[in-house]
Protein backbone atom coordinates (compact mmCIF):
# COMPACT_ATOMS: atom_id res chain seq x y z
CA UNK A 1 0.00 0.00 0.00
CA UNK A 2 1.39 3.41 -1.03
CA UNK A 3 1.84 6.14 1.58
CA UNK A 4 -0.02 9.30 0.53
CA UNK A 5 2.97 11.48 1.54
CA UNK A 6 5.40 9.87 -0.92
CA UNK A 7 5.98 11.33 -4.35
CA UNK A 8 5.58 9.17 -7.41
CA UNK A 9 8.88 8.14 -9.03
CA UNK A 10 7.64 9.09 -12.48
CA UNK A 11 5.04 11.59 -13.59
CA UNK A 12 4.12 11.26 -17.25
CA UNK A 13 1.79 13.32 -19.39
CA UNK A 14 1.09 14.26 -22.97
CA UNK A 15 0.39 17.76 -24.21
CA UNK A 16 0.48 19.76 -27.46
CA UNK A 17 3.94 21.21 -28.10
CA UNK A 18 2.46 24.73 -28.01
CA UNK A 19 -0.90 26.43 -27.57
CA UNK A 20 -2.53 26.87 -30.95
CA UNK A 21 -4.76 29.88 -31.54
CA UNK A 22 -7.02 29.85 -34.58
CA UNK A 23 -6.30 32.77 -36.90
CA UNK A 24 -9.02 34.56 -38.82
CA UNK A 25 -8.72 36.60 -42.01
CA UNK A 26 -8.16 39.87 -40.13
CA UNK A 27 -5.07 38.39 -38.38
CA UNK A 28 -3.60 37.37 -41.74
CA UNK A 29 -4.50 40.70 -43.30
CA UNK A 30 -2.93 42.73 -40.48
CA UNK A 31 0.32 40.74 -40.45
CA UNK A 32 0.51 40.91 -44.26
CA UNK A 33 -0.08 44.66 -44.22
CA UNK A 34 2.73 45.19 -41.69
CA UNK A 35 5.13 43.02 -43.72
CA UNK A 36 4.18 44.84 -46.93
CA UNK A 37 4.78 48.25 -45.34
CA UNK A 38 8.24 47.23 -44.11
CA UNK A 39 9.01 45.63 -47.51
CA UNK A 40 8.06 48.85 -49.34
CA UNK A 41 10.25 50.86 -46.97
CA UNK A 42 13.19 48.45 -47.53
CA UNK A 43 12.86 48.73 -51.33
CA UNK A 44 12.43 52.53 -51.15
CA UNK A 45 15.67 52.81 -49.15
CA UNK A 46 17.35 50.39 -51.60
CA UNK A 47 18.03 47.90 -48.83
CA UNK A 48 17.44 44.78 -50.93
CA UNK A 49 18.96 42.37 -48.43
CA UNK A 50 16.41 43.56 -45.85
CA UNK A 51 13.65 43.17 -48.46
CA UNK A 52 14.66 39.55 -49.03
CA UNK A 53 14.81 38.92 -45.28
CA UNK A 54 11.34 40.47 -44.84
CA UNK A 55 9.90 38.13 -47.49
CA UNK A 56 11.54 35.01 -46.08
CA UNK A 57 10.69 36.02 -42.52
CA UNK A 58 7.05 36.74 -43.34
CA UNK A 59 6.49 33.40 -45.08
CA UNK A 60 8.19 31.57 -42.20
CA UNK A 61 6.05 33.51 -39.73
CA UNK A 62 2.83 32.62 -41.55
CA UNK A 63 3.80 28.96 -41.97
CA UNK A 64 4.51 28.66 -38.25
CA UNK A 65 1.35 30.59 -37.30
CA UNK A 66 -0.89 28.08 -39.07
CA UNK A 67 1.08 24.99 -38.03
CA UNK A 68 -0.89 22.54 -35.91
CA UNK A 69 0.89 21.38 -32.75
CA UNK A 70 1.90 17.75 -32.41
CA UNK A 71 1.43 15.79 -29.19
CA UNK A 72 4.60 15.49 -27.11
CA UNK A 73 5.31 13.07 -24.25
CA UNK A 74 6.74 14.58 -21.08
CA UNK A 75 7.96 13.00 -17.85
CA UNK A 76 9.50 13.99 -14.54
CA UNK A 77 11.74 11.15 -13.37
CA UNK A 78 14.41 10.69 -10.68
CA UNK A 79 17.03 11.18 -13.44
CA UNK A 80 15.64 14.40 -14.90
CA UNK A 81 12.90 15.92 -17.02
CA UNK A 82 12.19 14.12 -20.27
CA UNK A 83 10.73 15.70 -23.40
CA UNK A 84 10.02 12.95 -25.91
CA UNK A 85 13.40 11.18 -26.16
CA UNK A 86 15.53 14.02 -24.75
CA UNK A 87 16.43 13.87 -21.06
CA UNK A 88 17.44 17.07 -19.25
CA UNK A 89 19.21 15.77 -16.16
CA UNK A 90 18.98 17.73 -12.95
CA UNK A 91 22.73 18.50 -12.91
CA UNK A 92 22.17 20.67 -16.01
CA UNK A 93 19.16 22.52 -14.56
CA UNK A 94 19.40 25.49 -12.20
CA UNK A 95 15.78 25.87 -11.11
CA UNK A 96 12.12 25.55 -12.06
CA UNK A 97 9.00 27.67 -11.91
CA UNK A 98 5.39 26.85 -12.74
CA UNK A 99 3.33 29.52 -14.46
CA UNK A 100 -0.27 28.79 -13.58
CA UNK A 101 -3.02 31.20 -14.60
CA UNK A 102 -5.78 28.94 -15.93
CA UNK A 103 -7.22 28.53 -18.43
CA UNK A 104 -4.66 30.35 -20.59
CA UNK A 105 -1.27 29.82 -18.91
CA UNK A 106 -0.27 26.44 -17.51
CA UNK A 107 3.40 25.66 -18.11
CA UNK A 108 6.59 24.53 -16.47
CA UNK A 109 9.71 26.65 -16.93
CA UNK A 110 13.11 25.05 -16.41
CA UNK A 111 16.22 27.21 -16.17
CA UNK A 112 19.11 25.44 -17.83
CA UNK A 113 22.81 25.91 -17.15
CA UNK A 114 23.36 26.27 -20.91
CA UNK A 115 23.92 29.80 -22.21
CA UNK A 116 22.33 29.25 -25.64
CA UNK A 117 19.12 27.76 -24.27
CA UNK A 118 18.64 29.28 -20.81
CA UNK A 119 14.93 28.45 -20.43
CA UNK A 120 12.94 25.38 -21.42
CA UNK A 121 9.16 25.87 -21.46
CA UNK A 122 6.96 22.79 -21.09
CA UNK A 123 3.16 22.86 -21.41
CA UNK A 124 1.43 21.03 -18.57
CA UNK A 125 -1.71 20.11 -20.47
CA UNK A 126 -4.09 18.44 -18.02
CA UNK A 127 -1.35 17.50 -15.56
CA UNK A 128 -1.76 18.73 -11.98
CA UNK A 129 0.85 21.48 -11.34
CA UNK A 130 1.01 20.59 -7.63
CA UNK A 131 2.17 17.06 -8.48
CA UNK A 132 4.88 18.42 -10.80
CA UNK A 133 6.04 20.89 -8.14
CA UNK A 134 6.15 18.21 -5.43
CA UNK A 135 8.28 15.97 -7.65
CA UNK A 136 10.69 18.64 -8.92
CA UNK A 137 11.33 20.32 -5.57
CA UNK A 138 13.10 17.14 -4.45
CA UNK A 139 15.78 17.63 -7.13
CA UNK A 140 16.12 21.33 -8.07
CA UNK A 141 15.20 24.62 -6.38
CA UNK A 142 11.99 26.45 -7.11
CA UNK A 143 12.80 30.01 -8.16
CA UNK A 144 10.59 32.58 -9.86
CA UNK A 145 11.44 33.01 -13.54
CA UNK A 146 10.58 36.18 -15.40
CA UNK A 147 8.48 35.87 -18.52
CA UNK A 148 10.23 37.15 -21.60
CA UNK A 149 9.00 39.94 -23.82
CA UNK A 150 8.58 37.36 -26.60
CA UNK A 151 6.26 35.25 -24.40
CA UNK A 152 4.13 38.28 -23.52
CA UNK A 153 4.03 39.50 -27.12
CA UNK A 154 3.14 36.11 -28.59
CA UNK A 155 0.22 35.76 -26.15
CA UNK A 156 -0.95 39.30 -26.92
CA UNK A 157 -1.10 38.69 -30.68
CA UNK A 158 -2.34 35.12 -30.13
CA UNK A 159 0.56 33.59 -32.01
Amino acid sequence: MENKNTIKDHIKWEAPEFEHFSKDKSWSFASGLIALAVLIWAVWTKNFLLAILICVGYFTFVAYAYKKPRKINFAVTPQGVQIDKTLYDYDNLRSFWIYYQPPQIKELSLRSRKKLMPYIKIPLGRQNPADIRAALIQYIPEKRHKESLVDDLSRAIRF
